[in-house]
């Protein structure tokens, strides 16, 4: 028999966790390419390019952290 309340909050996860995974690489594309303009104009920005890199960072992490959690040899489950 199928527990259509465990179910539900699998897709929910599952959903909410694949847009902020998007969103955080989208974001961090947005500001690579705005950082590349801004050098090709001569104008520097290493904090905008300090800040892509550590939302690619964090959506890295997000998705390790997905991993771990649905692989149950990595935490002993």
């Amino acid at each position: 028999m199928i527990e259509w309340s465990s179910f539900a909050i699998v897709a929910a996860a599952t959903w909410v966790s694949a847009i902020i995974v998007i969103t955080l690489f989208s974001v961090a594309v947005r500001m690579r390419a705005t950082h590349l303009d801004r050098v090709d104009e001569g104008r520097s920005s290493s904090g905008l390019q300090v800040a892509y890199w550590t939302v690619f960072g964090v959506c890295g992490a997000v998705v390790l952290l997905g991993v771990y959690l649905i692989v149950p040899a990595l935490h002993g489950a």
